[in-house]
């Protein structure tokens, strides 16, 4: 993986934008109100330190998102580590099928 989002802001809509206030109907008629929810865009992408919505708008990621401040959205290696593995094997219930192998050390994903 070689992209990387533009580490700007950029507004292309009003927010919420067309597609983020559709997704949000949907989500109302869909999902129970106790699960909330702070920000009234959808995320498409995310790179750096900048988020990138369904409706074009890229935002700074001030909050970092949850479980990736340690490497970031969309680490290359993350990416690329998760490729291989799903290239190779990618689910089974380990209460009836035992997996084996290793589990990477941190510097796997740090360098």
């Amino acid at each position: 993986m070689t992209e990387q989002l533009t580490q700007s802001r950029h507004l292309a809509t009003a927010i919420p934008g067309p597609r983020s206030v559709a997704l949000m109907n949907r989500r109302a008629a869909t999902v129970a109100r106790g699960v909330g929810s702070t920000m009234p865009v959808f995320a498409a992408r995310a790179g750096g330190g900048v988020v990138e919505d369904v409706d074009g708008n890229r935002l700074i990621d001030l909050g970092s998102g949850i479980a990736v401040t340690t490497v970031g959205a969309s680490a290359f290696r993350v990416v690329d580590a998760v490729r291989e593995q799903v290239a190779a094997f990618t689910h089974t219930c380990f209460m009836i099928t035992p997996t084996r192998g290793t589990w990477p050390s941190p510097r796997h994903w740090t360098g």
